[in-house]
């Protein structure tokens, strides 16, 4: 053997034991992807191969989940957290004719009663059974109650007992019955309010309590109009007038006007110069916007609930105090007063 060839030997032996000594040091990733034969024979180091092909493969699967879920058919968008809720649309004018198969509510009523109720149309249940706020979501019965006109929770069926037992009297502004007020036109309403007037000239409440602030807002409409057209001069008019011509049509509670009545009497036995009117919110159940908060705890948790029933009762109340005062002691001075003829339907 010739002496470069023992030299190439041993050069071939040492580098053999160089490369055992390194192999301990060989990092290996434990899952390493199969490369394709086209990137296993490129000149770039298979490290670099490795995590660009991993890269790809990781971006081809998000692209193809992503298409999946936009395109699933029962995939739907998840809503803001502040969205709010979509609220309930108001049903439109309905024909007379939509309802024509139910009846008109029978008016409880007889002269010199402390109070008549003045509801805006009769609901379709009530209209069904008969009776004035029968539907059992109606807060009506409730607050009278609750708020001392009544001993006992009547059921709507005993509606027709008001004047006798309690000297409470019930009517309403329109009487054809609808699923809901907004079903009634603004001309409907404003053609009422005259036979409303007539009834009240008849019967003389003390009180007039219109329930609902819309039906205050047509009747209060038409007491201006009176005013323009009928009343008294600017030397006779009553310290009231200015305020009365700018109350809001939506307070709540007792209104700068009171009615007083011309023509015969028919009942010489009580004597009822006037009636003052007052307003209490709709006691309808979809009506929300008179409520009451209350913080609760249960199990160390703060629970907030919103009543509405204590909130409309409030207003009940007001007036039931206003109808315990004699009447002498109700200072009406500043009230505009609007004089009622016997034929309201000549002046409207």
């Amino acid at each position: 053997m010739s002496l470069e060839e023992d030299r190439n030997n041993g050069d071939a032996s040492v580098t053999d034991k160089f490369r055992e000594s390194i192999t301990k040091f060989t990092f290996s990733t434990p899952c390493q992807p199969q490369l394709d034969s086209a990137v296993a024979s490129s000149e770039l180091p298979t490290s670099r191969c490795s995590s660009r092909v991993a890269a790809v493969r990781k971006l081809e699967i998000k692209c193809d989940v992503d298409a999946l879920s936009s395109n699933s058919p029962g995939k739907r968008k998840r809503k803001a957290p502040n969205a709010s809720p979509s609220k309930k649309l108001k049903r439109g004018y309905a024909p007379p004719e939509a309802y024509a198969h139910l009846s008109p509510l029978t008016d409880y009523l007889a002269y010199g009663l402390d109070v008549i109720f003045c509801g805006i149309n009769p609901g379709y249940m009530s209209a069904q059974r008969g009776h004035h706020f029968a539907h059992p979501s109606n807060h009506f019965w409730k607050c009278l109650h609750q708020s001392g006109f009544t001993p006992r929770l009547l059921p709507p069926s005993e509606d027709s007992s008001l004047p006798k037992a309690f000297n409470i009297g019930l009517t309403d502004l329109v009487d054809r019955p609808s699923s809901e007020a907004s079903e009634l036109s603004s001309s409907e309403r404003a053609s009422s309010v005259p036979i409303l007037l007539g009834k009240l000239a008849l019967h003389r409440p003390r009180f007039l309590c219109l329930v609902g602030i819309s039906n205050w807002e047509i009747l209060h409409k038409a007491l201006l109009q009176m005013t323009r057209t009928t009343g008294p001069s600017k030397t006779s008019e009553s310290p009231g007038a200015s305020k009365a011509s700018k109350a809001s049509a939506k307070n709540i509670g007792l209104q700068p006007f009171k009615l007083r009545y011309s023509g015969p009497v028919s009942d010489t036995s009580v004597n009822i110069n006037e009636t003052l009117l007052f307003v209490v919110p709709s006691t309808s159940g979809l009506v929300t916007q008179y409520q009451v908060r209350i913080t609760s705890h249960f199990h160390n948790f703060a629970c907030l609930t919103f009543l509405q029933l204590p909130a409309k009762v409030k207003f009940f109340a007001q007036l039931k105090s206003l109808v315990d005062q004699p009447p002498l002691e109700l200072d009406t001075s500043e009230m505009k007063c609007i004089t009622v003829p016997h034929d309201p339907m000549h002046n409207l």
